[in-house]
């Protein structure tokens, strides 16, 4: 009886706990593996490498792979077929991949491989494109053979990074590249690869940074060389991040006007230039004109002449202390556009200024047609204008060129005595640098008005 009742106990027991243990095993085993492919997941992945990396610093390959446009795949033929595509994948890329290396699947189309030893960049280069060619191979769908490329970044340790989160994050921005730079390739990472992340970063930060105040404005005086007194001043954005620090205008600017942000940002410019010049108005300063610098996507808007005689309206400020700067690559890659928009802007009496004048294609015949007021001699100019025959010779041809066609010229980047001399004898009429200033924040800029106006 006690033996019966023993057994009883053990096999209601097994009843009980038995499907608790196998349901226990399978979430053990889904934890650790990707549920599509079977393939060890991101969690496995990260332990591989770790366990290499932080306390053994032994080295190992950290390879990125994506399935280009695998989006097209799964519109086409639909997403179970994609996924049996997936499946194919992660097979090939398993059985190719180097002894004693782990492959995953993180993700999606997107897979990677730990590659434990030492290998150079040309080799890993080379093993990789040779274990990659299994995958290049026909797949089919519906009988139907289909072509799939893919990218892939790689980071390798110990000089790419000396654990699992480094590694990674390096792979990945390797990744990217390959996928800004017409996918179906591979690349070891580089440090030159952070470029691309940070201009990505600035621009998720756009709006929150104007928002909070964190751009401001400096203005670097223009002097006349005629009249022998400053006159006007260009008006150059800054950008101070709590998170980025300085971040530089060759930096921020370019990655403004790939994101679609460079109209907000200018129109911010426009409005503060407008602000501070109608308060220098009312101080009596010798600032009479503000020059603010227009993307060539913002200037070829039809937007812009409205957006200008607007803010000027809003701050009661005269069309003739605004001064428009552009490049010469704004102009002549879309003339007629570009001389419809600066009619339009003339017309309400704005002053076009054409930048860097020299740097790029200019024709004259252009020239000719532009309703322009000023040239700027590009600094690359004005380097060697005191030093060198051809740099005077060709300085002076612009300045002759501009007063055939009735426009004043300045010059930039004067930072030399020697250089303003030569450019007041070659007839130049206004120059800008450090000579006569940096770029300076307006309360610089009106304490040494005030000092000079009192004599101090």
């Amino acid at each position: 009886m006690i033996n019966l009742v023993i057994l009883s106990s053990l096999i209601f027991f097994l009843f009980i706990t038995f499907p608790f243990l196998f349901k226990r095993k399978i979430i053990g085993r889904h934890a650790r593996t990707d549920h599509l492919t079977g393939l060890p997941n991101r969690r496995i992945l990260e332990q591989f490498i770790q366990a290499r990396t932080t306390p053994l610093n032994l080295p190992i390959a950290v390879v990125m792979i994506d399935i280009d446009n695998f989006n097209w795949i799964n519109e086409k033929y639909g997403y179970e077929n994609g996924n049996a595509l997936i499946i194919e994948f992660s097979q090939r890329l398993f059985f190719s991949a180097p002894a004693h290396s782990l492959t995953a699947r993180l993700e999606g189309n997107k897979f990677a491989l730990a590659i434990p030893g030492t290998h150079s960049r040309r080799e890993i280069q080379r093993m990789l494109s040779e274990q990659f060619l299994s995958l290049q191979n026909f797949f089919h769908v519906f009988g139907e053979p289909v072509s799939l490329t893919f990218s892939a970044g790689v980071a390798l340790a110990p000089e790419d990074g000396s654990d699992c989160h480094t590694l990674l994050l390096r792979a990945e921005r390797a990744l990217r590249h390959v996928k800004h730079h017409g996918k179906n390739n591979i690349a070891l990472y580089h440090s030159s690869f952070h470029r691309l992340d940070l201009e990505r970063q600035l621009a998720m930060s756009f709006q929150s940074a104007l928002q909070n105040g964190e751009f401001y404005l400096c203005y670097q005086p223009k002097f006349n060389l005629i009249e022998h007194s400053i006159d006007s001043a260009e008006a150059l954005i800054r950008w101070n991040s709590p998170v980025h620090g300085n971040v530089s205008p060759a930096v921020f600017i370019p990655a403004a006007e790939k994101n679609g942000f460079i109209f907000e940002l200018t129109k911010w410019i426009l409005e503060e230039a407008c602000r501070q010049m109608k308060q220098w108005n009312q101080s009596g300063h010798p600032i009479k004109r503000v020059a603010v610098n227009i993307s060539a996507p913002l200037f070829l808007s039809d937007s812009l002449p409205e957006m200008i005689s607007k803010i000027l309206h809003d701050y009661q400020l005269p069309a003739h202390q605004l001064e428009l700067e552009i490049t010469e690559t704004a102009i002549i890659e879309h003339f007629d556009k570009a001389l419809h928009v600066i009619h339009l802007l003339k017309k309400d009496g704005i002053s076009i200024s054409l930048d860097d004048f020299g740097t790029g294609v200019s024709s004259l015949t252009y020239l000719k047609k532009l309703p322009i007021d000023t040239l700027k001699i590009d600094k690359s100019f004005i380097d060697g204008v005191h030093t060198s025959f051809e740099d005077k010779a060709l300085v002076e041809m612009i300045i002759q060129l501009a007063k055939l066609f009735k426009l004043s010229v300045v010059a930039e980047g004067v930072e030399k005595k020697e250089q303003m001399s030569v450019l007041k004898k070659l007839g130049c009429d206004s120059v800008q640098g450090y000579l006569i200033s940096r770029p300076e924040h307006p309360d610089v800029l009106n304490t040494l008005y005030t000092q000079k106006k009192h004599g101090s």
